[in-house]
């Protein structure tokens, strides 16, 4: 069988970033096959080249983007060298990391049918794509909705309806579900796998939804310094623990306790799914549980009570808010936020979380109610004043970036705040440095990944040191190094006192970070507590379409074997199951350290 995707000793450079530079060398050797129906991952750090190996898969590299190509691309049988993007374009359908880069007409159901149209497909079978592509990302109510005004998540729910709708052979995705609420993910690969299974439709997705693609991928492919560093099955690959973090990426969370417990235990802990990670506990819970009778696993322990709580920062009262085309986003909202806190707003795509986060800095303004900023009315107060108090990260950064260089970007803040030069210089080369942006200090920000564009958007808010930090799904796309370091950033600003507000998906950002989580649904609070709390409540995260990390859904379930609920964390987790351990589990850790050695082999 001929494969789908072939690539071949794949070399890439861009074009030089200035007049005098030199090219800019992202793949450097790259072999891989794709066969026909093959669902396949790809990882790799923010900067691997995961966006330019997908984007030579229809021809935007080279002919979109010029610079040096050596090797050989062909897909269904056509060179990509060869053949212009619009001969790919017919049978390769891409989705980008960024929707609005590909979304052009006024109405959803026009931009889904927009692709069909323009390859000829007859009138009725359109509308029979429309709509199957509409219920399949969860739009099939939305066709008269103008695509400008939706969430960052339903845009791309858009973008990938508009692909679907064309039956493409081959269908390449660049980090797809990176906005997506939990529900559109799950309908996303969803949809993806049968594409694979009943239609036989070449998948190859690049993506950091490590869980996701532990179940449904057939193949999961690293690229590393420009090449293949692994290539095989989701269960093979992700045994490789101590690579991947080495090179920066994450792994699914219950691997992750695997290769944790072992280290804590030296015994060899080895986990591919979730009925596997019950199953060997459970065994093992047994039999602590007959050699030593000392009750259930330790509750796993409260976080400090925020010594600031009895303060008032950030005073919500009975604000609904409604756009301007009747659609109403906030109704009769009610919140206090005290300084210091580490709040999650959570909710599904179109709750609202954006929209309420808005009228914090002033954005936008109540249509009924008020919004108090350290007793500020926003209805009132100037946003140029606002924003010295609040900063806001942009779930998309180019909503936010407009200087040519990303040190004037980040400059521009304490420019602004008008702080001495030294003062000034000093904190722009520290932030600069903490997220890895010094070597692009006088590159356009334009010419930098959107992982990377990110990381731009949010130095040039911490630089400005605001009482309260609002970041809109900000780890969406990010590897599992920058993801991490992202957050101890935001960790260190809280510490300090600050507020740090986060609008996000990834639930277990919310079990690590969080002290707090607020659940919109229907632009209503449905929740406000601990995130532990939250967690014991089946029936509203069932509401609101959130789902438990895989680490407090394993602890639940151990529950009646003595395992405390509501495990929040790796090494909470860890931690509890090496207290009930027998004696002697703790003496061997003791001897390999003793030695130095400590058995990862079979880690994860």
């Amino acid at each position: 069988m001929t494969a789908d995707i072939i690539v071949h000793n794949l070399h890439y450079s861009y074009p030089p970033l200035t007049p005098d530079g030199d090219p800019v060398p992202v793949l450097n050797g790259v072999n891989l096959e794709v066969q026909q129906g093959e669902f396949v991952a790809l990882l790799g750090r923010v900067g691997a080249g995961k966006t330019t190996l997908c984007m030579t898969l229809n021809g935007l590299v080279p002919h979109a983007t010029g610079g040096i190509f050596r090797g050989e691309v062909t897909v269904l049988g056509l060179n990509t060298k060869e053949h212009p993007v619009a001969d790919m374009a017919r049978s390769v359908g891409m989705v980008f990391q960024d929707p609005e880069s590909q979304l052009v007409q006024m109405r959803v159901e026009d931009e889904v049918a927009f692709g069909p149209e323009n390859l000829g497909v007859p009138t009725a079978e359109i509308e029979k794509r429309v709509n199957w592509a509409l219920k399949a990302v969860g739009l099939a109510d939305y066709r008269d909705r103008s695509p400008l005004l939706l969430s960052g998540g339903e845009k791309q729910r858009v973008a990938i309806a508009s692909m679907l709708a064309m039956y493409p052979r081959v269908l390449v995705l660049d980090e797809p579900t990176a906005s997506l609420d939990p529900e559109g993910k799950a309908a996303v690969f969803n949809v993806l796998s049968d594409l694979c299974s009943e239609h036989q439709i070449t998948v190859f997705m690049a993506t950091q939804e490590l869980e996701r693609i532990a179940r449904f991928a057939d193949r999961v492919i690293v690229l590393h310094e420009g090449q293949v560093a692994l290539n095989g099955p989701p269960a093979e690959v992700f045994q490789h623990v101590a690579e991947l973090q080495a090179w920066g990426l994450g792994v699914p969370q219950l691997v992750e306790l695997g290769h944790v417990l072992s280290q804590h235990t030296g015994q060899s802990y080895r986990f591919t799914s979730m009925s596997d990670a019950y199953r060997q506990l459970r065994r093992q819970a047994r039999k602590v549980r007959m050699r030593k009778s000392q009750g259930p696993f330790p509750p796993p322990p409260s976080r400090a009570a925020n010594p600031l709580a009895a303060l008032s920062q950030i005073v919500v009262e009975n604000l609904s808010y409604t756009y301007a085309d009747g659609t109403p986003a906030l109704r009769d909202v009610d919140l206090v936020l005290p300084p210091g806190e580490f709040v999650a707003i959570l909710g599904p795509n179109g709750s609202g979380k954006t929209t309420l986060a808005k009228h914090f800095d002033g954005l936008l303004k109540p249509t009924a109610g008020r919004v108090l900023i350290e007793r500020r009315d926003t209805r009132t107060t100037r946003v140029a004043e606002l924003a010295r108090l609040v900063g806001y990260v942009f779930q998309n950064p180019d909503h936010q970036i407009f200087a040519p260089t990303v040190r004037e970007e980040i400059t521009f803040g304490p420019r602004i705040q008008e702080l001495p030069v030294t003062i000034a210089s000093q904190r722009v080369d520290d932030v600069m440095a903490r997220f890895r942006l010094t070597p692009y200090a006088e590159l356009p920000p334009a010419l930098l990944g959107f992982g990377q564009r990110r990381q731009v958007a949010l130095a040039a808010v911490i630089v400005t040191q605001p009482k309260v930090i609002i970041l809109d799904e900000p780890t969406g796309g990010l590897d599992g190094r920058s993801r991490q370091e992202l957050l101890e950033v935001v960790a260190s600003f809280n510490v300090l006192g600050r507020t740090v507000i986060l609008i996000t998906h990834d639930m277990r950002l919310v079990a690590e970070y969080a002290n707090r989580a607020i659940v919109l649904l229907n632009g209503r609070i449905l929740f406000d507590g601990p995130p532990r709390a939250l967690f014991r409540q089946p029936e509203i995260l069932a509401q609101a379409g959130l789902a438990l990390p895989p680490i407090t859904r394993l602890a639940d379930r151990l529950e009646a074997e003595g395992m405390a609920a509501g495990m929040l964390s790796s090494a909470e987790f860890a931690a509890a199951w090496q207290a009930r351990l027998p004696v002697k589990h703790k003496r061997k850790k003791k001897a390999r350290r003793t030695t130095g050695k400590e058995s990862t082999s079979d880690a994860g």
